[in-house]
């Protein structure tokens, strides 16, 4: 990834400095609205975009009945899509809503920046259980690793938790399918930008943040995602706006970079708003660099917006 513009620039919502880390309160989200940090579900206001192209049309409901989500029309509305843009392409939704989940073709794939979500959470882990209050400059670096995805702040937050002890986070969180890399230069095989993740273990990541976790207290998850909500402008797309209407509140966190065989680029996230709140992860690999890359995740989120205008049934 490119390094970051001068945070003078580049950050947005600065962190609330009354937002204690090491608070013993669990539900203590000082300065962060109740409803965000305990996770519940809230209507931030009317839908007010446009059904896009690919946009699953809800089914009829009988006089009475709440229609639901037709999963084979947004199984046909994707694959349309990846028919249309080629490259490599997976994601899972989870509708906080019903519990729903909605799988679509799931692969393993490079975490890029995606992974820092999870180093943060390993480091106030070891605040938590050590007693240990992360310095100002540590402070410092979270916000710079989630707004800004400042890698050389990632690199100092690593090696102060080490990678260790995020992949023992992973287990606690139940990421089978996660494996955390940590240690080599950016690039080398050994970068923790090359730890291997899958959509279905970044969605569980985000669902530990938003509806809770035994691994770290309400506090923290709230401090994760105030941050994960500040991320700069030009770093908000897939998950986040601006395929998604305005009047939907996002919070999220991107990782990209050129491979081989196809330019990386991923989004993780929670919306909330316009009668919908989910958590979504979305892994890609784009045949044709970046920006090509971008609009092709920027589809696949708008068309699974789209659909959550019904609920996601629990199968």
């Amino acid at each position: 990834m490119s390094a970051p513009r001068p945070l003078s620039r580049q950050l947005g919502r600065p962190i609330n400095r009354r937002l204690v880390l090491e608070s013993a309160l669990a539900g203590a989200a000082v300065g962060v609205p109740a409803w965000l940090a305990f996770g519940t579900t809230a209507n931030a206001g009317v839908e007010s975009g446009i059904r896009g192209r690919g946009a699953v049309a809800p089914a009829a409901a009988a006089p009475g009945v709440v229609p639901s989500l037709d999963r084979s029309a947004l199984t046909a509305a994707l694959d349309a899509h990846l028919a249309e843009r080629g490259g490599t392409m997976g994601l899972v939704v989870h509708d906080l809503r019903t519990g729903g989940r909605f799988a679509w073709r799931e692969f393993e794939n490079e975490s890029l920046s995606t992974i820092k979500v999870l180093i943060l959470l390993a480091c106030l882990k070891k605040v938590q259980d050590g007693g240990e209050p992360l310095t100002n400059e540590r402070h410092s670096q979270a916000r710079r690793m989630i707004q800004a995805s400042d890698n050389a702040a990632t690199d100092a937050l690593l090696e102060w938790v080490t990678t260790a002890k995020v992949q023992e986070a992973a287990g606690l969180l139940g990421l089978e399918a996660t494996t955390v890399r940590g240690g080599g230069p950016a690039g080398s095989k050994t970068w923790w930008g090359y730890s291997r993740t899958t959509p279905g273990d970044l969605v569980s990541v985000v669902d530990a943040v938003v509806t809770g976790t035994p691994v770290i207290h309400a506090g923290h998850r709230a401090y994760i995602r105030h941050l994960m909500a500040g991320v700069v402008p030009d770093q908000r797309w897939g998950v986040a706006d601006p395929p998604l209407p305005r009047t939907a509140y996002t919070e999220t966190k991107n990782g990209w970079g050129p491979l081989p065989d196809g330019y990386r680029l991923n989004s993780i996230g929670r919306v909330l708003g316009n009668g919908r709140s989910h958590t979504m992860a979305i892994l890609t690999r784009s045949p044709q660099g970046f920006r090509y890359g971008r609009e092709t995740i920027n589809g696949l989120s708008k068309i699974v917006y789209d659909a959550l205008a019904q609920p996601l049934p629990a199968e």
